[in-house]
Order: C-alpha cells, then sequence, then structure tokens
C-alpha cells in the first residue's frame, strides 16, 4: 500500500467515525470513538510531517522523514498510453515534476493512483469518497494540463 492511499484510507476511515460518532447513543460509545479520531487524526498529522507531532524542540523537527515512494516517478508516464517501464534521465524527472506541478494537489493525487499506482477509476472514486464520473473527469484535466505543459504553454 502507498502512503498516498493510507492517507486516504485515514481519510476514509475519520469520515465513517465522525458519523459514528454523531449517532452514538451514549456516552461512553462517543468516547471510545472520541479516543479513536484522536489516534487517527494524530496518525494522519505524523504522515504529513514527516516527524512526530508532539515533538517541541526545534532539533527535533529538523531531524523529520519524508514519506516519499521511491518508485513512483519512474511509474509516471506522460502519455496516455502505456510503454514498456524504462530507467529515466534526470532530465526526465526533471520534466515530470514540472508538469505534475501544474496541477493541483488533488488532480496530482488522482493522477498519480491512476497512472503510477495503476488503482481502477472505481477503487480511486471509493477512496476519495467521491463519484467515478468525478475521478475520470479530474484525470482528463490532468491529462490536458500536462499535455499543454509538454507544448510549452501553446493549446
Amino acid at each position: 500500500m502507498s502512503v498516498r492511499t493510507m492517507v486516504y484510507e485515514y481519510r476514509r476511515s475519520i469520515r465513517l467515525a465522525n458519523k459514528a460518532y454523531a449517532s452514538a447513543p451514549n456516552s461512553t460509545e462517543k468516547t471510545i470513538i472520541g479516543q479513536m479520531l484522536s489516534d487517527m487524526h494524530f496518525a494522519l498529522t505524523w504522515i504529513h510531517c514527516g516527524f512526530n507531532p508532539d515533538f517541541k524542540r526545534g532539533a527535533n523537527r529538523r531531524s523529520e522523514v519524508r514519506f516519499m515512494d521511491p518508485d513512483l516517478i519512474d511509474a509516471i508516464q506522460l502519455d496516455p498510453e502505456p510503454q514498456e517501464p524504462s530507467e529515466l534521465s534526470e532530465s526526465d524527472r526533471k520534466k515530470i515534476d514540472a508538469a505534475l506541478s501544474e496541477l493541483t494537489e488533488r488532480e496530482t493525487d488522482i493522477y498519480v493512483m491512476h497512472h503510477a499506482e495503476m488503482l481502477p477509476l472505481d477503487e480511486i472514486a471509493e477512496l476519495l469518497g467521491v463519484k467515478k464520473s468525478t475521478v475520470a473527469t479530474t484525470i482528463r484535466r490532468a491529462q490536458k494540463k500536462i499535455n499543454h505543459h509538454r507544448l510549452g504553454g501553446r493549446a
């Protein structure tokens, strides 16, 4: 499971736990669910910032660890047609980074989940809590932006 998939699973679990909290019949259940929510928020914060969020000292914060899928950039393709996997040069990596920088965070997440992690549209839609058509539209929009970037800003 990739880090992005794990983050979306946490977010989905938090949404479900919030619903369960709202419909909990007594204070004991609300306390238990509230503690679960607190733990999930803590884990999600840790993933996002790369260090224990409870650390207050600067020395601990500077020694942060970044979560990154090492093969992520290798798997991203700029063309919609699948190609044989190959080693990317440093200039190709820079082009991919530049192309992805044109996308919003949500577009990047969806585009990477579909093209790099090879997740089907319905699974991405379930992870994000949106319709499958929304995912497809976002992928098309991201691909247009990437193609526009590849052409040097020319339509």
